[in-house]
């Protein structure tokens, strides 16, 4: 882990000195204008999930009940919830006058929000739920924790100075993150291949699955000092996460992919001291 920090830093601090020379801005006053900072947020962020499921029965023995099949089911639902989290980075000033600057940002963060549905199911008997057949799951996906690296690049135009006074500026902002989050299925279905299944013969269960998904994220904010050292920040986020895709039950040659994909949008209060 130290070697990746250590890896991180090198490659931060040849960016910085890069932008610097594209922006006519020399080494001593990179020197000077630059600033550590840490800081906590908090927020609200909607939060949407699609879970997706395939029955493959093209494998399984002839004799099967639903030999050669292949369903499809899937189902979306969103939620809202609570996110917070602590942040440290490094603002660098692009030029005497502080109208322009660059900002690195690592943060970690912990979410609220549990997203559910049921998936609608897929197949030929009337409750969709017989061997082979796409069952109607219940599922949940709830957000464990994430963290991931932000670049900034702010500016603090005069319009904005005269209406909010000094220190303010606005930024944009663009990052990686890694969301690590659970899939939850209940389930309630057939699992004789060769016979329907009546009443009381269905079985029940619950399978989990821990999901990480790496994220690309976009946004924007707000920034306001207070005094020299402490600035608080208004910030908007939107996040996408990568699709995540898994086989699951697999028995007697039957197939059961199962996928989950994501996104994030919130609006997050920040406060940070400047070092």
């Amino acid at each position: 882990m130290g070697r990746i920090l250590k890896n991180q830093k090198t490659g931060f601090w040849a960016l910085m000195i890069a932008m610097a020379m594209i922006f006519g801005v020399s080494g001593n006053a990179v020197a000077q204008s630059g600033s550590f900072y840490v800081g906590a947020s908090t927020g609200i962020e909607r939060v949407s999930f699609e879970h997706a499921k395939t029955v493959d029965s093209t494998g399984v023995p002839a004799n099967y009940l639903q030999s050669g099949n292949i369903y499809d089911t899937s189902d979306s639902a969103s939620k809202t919830g609570f996110s917070g989290g602590l942040l440290v980075g490094y603002r660098l000033n692009l030029d005497p006058s502080d109208t322009f600057y660059l900002g690195f940002e690592i943060d970690g963060q912990f979410h609220g929000g549990t997203a559910s549905g049921t998936l609608p199911g897929d197949g030929q008997s009337e409750g969709r739920n017989q061997y082979g057949e796409a069952w109607p799951d219940e599922w949940s996906a709830e957000r464990k924790n994430s963290y991931g690296a932000t670049l900034m690049f702010g500016v603090s135009p005069p319009f904005l100075i005269s209406l909010l006074g000094p220190g303010a500026g606005v930024y944009v902002l663009g990052g990686v993150r890694r969301m690590d989050a659970e899939l939850t299925v209940d389930y309630n279905g057939c699992l004789n291949p060769s016979e329907l299944c009546g009443p009381g013969e269905f079985e029940s269960g619950t399978d989990s699955h821990d999901e990480s998904f790496y994220a690309f994220t976009v946004g924007g904010g707000l920034e306001k000092m207070i005094g020299d050292k402490i600035g608080i920040r208004g910030e908007v986020r939107h996040t996408q996460y990568g699709k995540e895709d898994r086989g699951t039950f697999s028995e007697e040659e039957v197939k059961v992919p199962i996928s989950l994909d994501g996104s994030e949008t919130g609006f997050s209060v920040k406060a940070v001291l400047y070092f």
